[in-house]
């Protein structure tokens, strides 16, 4: 009887055992979100037999679900929803029209992404981004992923309607991909994928290799580093772009149509991936035109001259003049006086025309003080010595004069000595010479004695008296 009656009782039991086993099904159907977008949440949940669906939105609205089956999983994708946000869903399970149990859930959908992403700053190893908030709301929160990193970095700056990142310990002149995911709920978006470039470095020194009156010849060591060219801005002008060489380490390049003597600004950029350097910048002299019309003058003396030159054409800042053996002059105009000299001296002068601190080629003269000075004295010197030469000549026919004078004087004073004794002396003088008269006759008497007598004329006059 006692097995009876348990008997009964389970069979009276049964049905209403059935009966909430269908009407109460597991409360944790396990709905999970197997894929999402900005406007589709895809629903999955597991399947139990005999059970329709009904899925009722935050709004109230219910809509009976035909789910597609794979297996033992159920699954529905919710559409036409808003990007970034969030939904609350309830799903019923339905037995013949009757819901029997009910599962409350939340779901966001992806947010979008943002619209673009520009470089704020940039320098060699640092890139800073730039982007609007989605919607202009500040509940989504942003992951930039570096491609090649492993680590997550989150913006810290916000402000306003924008939001800023600082990427650091970068490479210069490198390219890098990046991702940007806006985050809502928890979730990211598909990401918005963009690529920056750092700042190339700049070239080390720019060189002028040649200076000319109307061009300048550069040259610089190449940056290391692939896909680089170069821009190279005068001044205000145009710019010009370089490409560089591919199996030089040295890059040349020359800039034209420049006028003489004057000074030029220059800014040198290398260039990657359409990014500049900062620049170098540098200034650089053309060459000036040399000096023409380069002349000398004499001075009034001889003890100086004058250089006079032509003024040049073009820009230029003064003229260095070099006379040898002294210090270089510097004038700003065209003439230049140099004094302190030798007359009737030849002297030789260097002249460079200087433009700031480049200097054009040098142009030599040889110049000569005033002679006319030194010929004056030479004629004053001459004359002078044919003054000296007459008056010696002078003073010589005087002294001549003046001794024959006193010459004649004595002379005369010993005559008249000679008269005066002759007048005491006369009677010895006259015996003397009448001794002395006697004394000749006699021995001219005795040579004719020894002598062959001549013939007497015979017409000769009796009354002459014959020679003795």
């Amino acid at each position: 009887m006692r097995i009876i009656s348990l008997l009964l009782m389970c069979w009276s039991v049964a049905p209403m055992w059935r009966l909430s086993s269908l009407a109460s099904p597991p409360n944790v159907m396990g709905v999970f979100v197997k894929a999402r977008t900005e406007t589709l949440l895809t629903l999955e949940w597991t399947k139990m037999n005999n059970f329709s669906y009904i899925l009722r939105y935050s709004n109230g609205t219910e809509t009976p679900l035909t789910v597609s089956a794979d297996g033992s999983v159920l699954r529905y994708t919710v559409s036409s929803l808003s990007p970034g946000t969030k939904y609350t869903f309830v799903l019923y399970a339905v037995f013949k029209g009757v819901k029997h149990s009910a599962f409350n859930f939340t779901a966001v959908t992806s947010p979008s992404n943002v619209a673009s992403v520009s470089v704020k700053a940039r320098s060699e190893t640092a890139l800073t981004f730039e982007w609007s908030k989605v919607k202009n709301n500040s509940v989504y929160t942003y992951i930039l992923r570096q491609s090649n990193r492993s680590d997550v970095h989150t913006p810290m700056y916000w402000g306003g309607s924008t939001a800023t990142h600082t990427v650091s310990s970068l490479s210069p002149g490198t390219k890098y991909a990046f991702t940007l995911y806006t985050v809502f709920g928890g979730e990211r978006s598909s990401g918005y994928n963009f690529s920056a470039a750092t700042m190339p470095l700049n070239v080390a020194s720019v060189n002028v290799t040649q200076r000319f009156a109307n061009r300048l010849e550069l040259s610089w060591e190449e940056v290391k580093s692939n896909n680089i060219s170069y821009i190279l801005r005068h001044g205000s002008k145009a710019e010009t772009t370089i490409a560089a060489l591919e199996k030089s380490s040295v890059m040349t390049h020359t800039v034209s149509s420049l006028s003489p003597g004057t000074r030029y600004n220059f800014t040198l950029y290398t260039v990657f991936e359409g990014v500049r350097s900062r620049g170098l910048t540098f200034s650089s002299v053309t060459a000036s035109l040399t000096v023409t019309g380069l002349r000398c003058e004499h001075l009034s003396g001889g003890n100086a001259l004058a250089l006079v030159w032509d003024a040049p054409s073009g820009q230029w800042t003064g003229v260095e003049v070099q006379m040898k053996g002294r210090n270089p002059q510097y004038s700003n105009g065209t003439r230049l006086e140099f004094h302190d000299l030798h007359p009737a001296l030849w002297y030789d002068v260097t002249l460079k025309l200087c433009s700031g601190d480049v200097k054009s080629a040098p142009v030599s003269i040889s110049c000569q003080t005033d002679p006319r000075g030194v010929i004056a004295g030479v004629i004053l010197a001459l004359l002078f010595m044919v003054f000296l030469i007459c008056l010696g000549f002078v003073y010589h026919r005087q002294s001549v004069l003046n001794r024959k004078t006193q010459s004649d004087l004595h002379a005369n004073q010993t005559s008249s000595q000679g008269a005066e004794e002759g007048a005491c002396n006369a009677p010895v003088l006259a015996k003397q010479q009448s001794s002395d008269s006697r004394k000749h006759l006699g021995q001219r008497l005795n040579k004719k004695k020894s002598v062959k007598p001549t013939q007497e004329n015979p017409y000769s006059n009796p009354s002459t008296p014959s020679h003795q």
